[in-house]
C-alpha cells in the first residue's frame, strides 16, 4: 500500500483495510449497488420496447449484459439512462406478475466491495415508528434482484404488492434481500463513518475512510466511494433552550412509549404528522407546533388522501374535537424543567404544560463527512409533499460526482433521481456499471457465470 495515513490523521493507524469499493450506508440506495457489485447483473429478456429507436437498438445489442453499455450513448440518443433500466423494472404503474418481467438477473463474478452501515440492511427503515407505512406501493420499494412478490411467497405473506407496505414487512424484506443475495459477509454494521478524505498520492487508493466500529476506530482505503448515507443522516437541530430535558425525545416509535396524557409534537413534515395522528388516536391530548402557515400543511393533507393515515388526519381536523390543537407559524423557545414549554406564536408567547415532547424536524444529508475535497456542487430537489433534499450534481450517465472523481452519491443523493425507491433504485446499475468498466471488468473472464 502506497498511502500514508500520517498525512491525514496525525498518527499511523495500526491496521488499514483496502477494498476497491466502499459503500457508505446500508439503505436501499447502498444495497442496490452492493448487490450489483456482488455479481447480480441485469439482463433483458422477452419482448420489450423503448420509445427511442436508437436506444432500442442499443438495448438489443447489449441485452445479455446491459451494464457493459456506456450509458453516455443512451444519453446522447435522447433517453435518461436511469429510465433505460426503470422502463424494464417498472414499465407500468402496477406490479407485473413475475413471469411477465423483461428484466432478469444472472450471477457473475463479484468485485472487491465492502459496505459500512450503522444500522442493519434497510438503513433508516430500521428506526421508523413501529406502525409506519410506506408512501408508495410495496413494489415501488423493492430492489429488482429480489422482487417483493417473491419475498412474500418465500415468507408466506398473503400481501398485495400494489398496497402500502408496513414496517414489519419492509424491514424484514431488506434483511432478507441481503441474506438471499449473499451480501451480509461484506456488510459491516455498527460502523459509523466519521470522515472521508482524499489521498494525495499520484498512484494507489483515492480515498481514506475513518469509522467508529464495535471494535473501535478503523480505517479503510478504496478506489471508489458510493455515498449512500441517506437524506436524513445529519439531523436538524432545534433552536430552543432546554432540549436536554428528560421529557423531550427526538425519535418517535409508538404512543405506548409515552405514559403521560399530554403530548407536544414539534415538526410539520410527514413524520410529525404521523406522530400527532397516532398519539391522538391513542387518546392523548396533542399540541402540534409548526413554523409553517396553514396553507401548505392543509395542501399536503388534501393531496395525500390516497394514504390512509392522511385520510385519518383529515377526518380528525374536520371533527368538532378538542384533543388535537395546531399552532401554525409558531416555534418553541424553551423547554422548562417543570414540563412547561414556552412557545412563540403569531399572537404572542404562550406556555403549555406537557408530559412528553416529540421533536420530528427531519434532517439532511451529512455532506460534512466529505473533508478535504473541493466544494461540492449541490442542487435542490423538492416535491409537492414537502420532501426536501440537496442532491449532489452528477454525470447523468454514471451518477459520478462532477466535482470528485470516483465519488458516487446513491439513492436520493444523486441529481436526477426521483423521490422514491422506484425512482432511484436503477441508479445502482449506472453506478456499478461505470465502476465495473473502469476496473476493466468486462475485458476479463469475470463476465463468465459463477458456478
Amino acid at each position: 500500500m502506497t498511502a500514508d495515513p500520517d498525512r491525514s490523521l496525525g498518527s499511523r493507524p495500526e491496521t488499514i483495510q483496502h477494498h476497491s469499493v466502499i459503500i457508505v450506508g446500508g439503505g436501499p440506495g447502498g444495497l442496490g449497488v452492493a448487490a450489483t457489485l456482488e455479481g447480480w447483473h441485469p439482463y433483458f429478456k422477452g419482448d420489450f420496447e423503448f420509445p427511442v429507436p436508437e436506444v432500442q437498438e442499443l438495448a438489443e445489442q447489449f441485452r445479455d449484459c446491459p451494464l457493459e453499455l456506456d450509458q453516455h450513448r443512451v444519453l446522447q440518443a435522447g433517453l435518461r439512462p436511469i429510465e433505460f433500466y426503470r422502463m424494464r423494472h417498472h414499465p407500468v404503474q402496477e406490479a407485473l406478475p413475475l413471469d411477465e418481467w423483461t428484466l432478469g438477473f444472472t450471477r457473475r463474478s463479484r468485485v472487491d466491495w465492502k459496505l459500512l452501515s450503522l444500522d442493519r440492511p434497510g438503513g433508516l427503515w430500521n428506526n421508523v415508528p413501529r406502525e409506519q407505512l410506506t408512501l408508495g406501493p410495496a413494489h415501488w420499494m423493492e430492489l429488482a434482484q429480489y422482487p417483493v412478490q417473491q419475498f412474500y411467497a418465500d415468507t408466506g405473506r398473503d400481501s398485495d404488492p400494489n398496497a402500502l407496505i408496513h414496517k414489519n414487512d419492509i424491514v424484514p424484506y431488506y434483511h432478507a434481500f441481503a441474506e438471499k443475495l449473499d451480501l451480509n459477509r461484506r456488510i459491516q454494521t455498527g460502523a459509523e463513518v466519521t470522515c472521508i478524505r482524499p489521498l494525495s498520492e499520484d498512484a494507489g487508493p483515492r480515498f481514506l475512510i475513518e469509522a467508529e466500529t464495535d471494535a473501535g476506530r478503523q480505517w479503510y482505503t478504496c478506489d471508489f466511494v458510493v455515498f449512500a448515507v441517506g437524506p436524513k443522516s445529519s439531523p436538524r437541530h432545534l433552536s430552543a433552550d432546554g432540549t436536554d430535558q428528560p421529557y423531550v425525545q427526538f425519535n418517535y416509535n409508538h404512543s405506548d412509549d409515552l405514559p403521560g396524557d399530554r403530548v407536544m409534537v414539534v415538526g410539520g413534515g410527514r413524520s410529525a404528522d404521523w406522530a400527532a395522528t397516532e398519539c391522538h388516536d391513542a387518546g392523548k391530548t396533542v399540541v402540534y407546533v409548526m413554523r409553517q402557515t396553514p396553507d401548505p400543511h392543509l395542501k399536503l393533507i388534501n393531496e395525500s388522501q390516497h394514504l390512509p393515515y392522511y385520510r385519518r388526519l383529515a377526518q380528525i381536523l374536520s371533527e368538532d374535537q378538542e384533543r388535537l390543537g395546531l399552532l401554525y407559524g409558531s416555534e418553541v423557545k424553551e423547554f422548562r424543567p417543570d414540563g412547561n414549554v414556552l412557545i412563540g406564536t403569531p399572537e404572542g408567547d404562550v406556555e403549555v404544560q406537557v408530559d412528553h415532547v416529540i421533536v420530528e424536524i427531519g434532517g439532511e444529508p451529512d455532506y460534512s463527512l466529505l473533508q478535504g475535497f473541493q466544494p461540492l456542487t449541490l442542487v435542490p430537489k423538492r416535491d409537492n409533499f414537502r420532501f426536501q433534499v440537496m442532491q449532489m450534481q452528477t454525470d447523468q450517465a454514471t451518477f459520478e460526482s462532477v466535482d470528485v472523481s470516483g465519488l458516487y452519491p446513491a439513492g436520493y443523493l444523486s441529481q436526477g433521481t426521483g423521490l422514491s425507491v422506484i425512482g432511484f433504485h436503477c441508479g445502482a446499475y449506472l453506478i456499478a456499471g461505470d465502476i465495473l468498466r473502469r476496473l476493466g471488468y468486462f475485458n476479463t473472464a469475470a463476465l463468465m457465470n459463477e458456478a
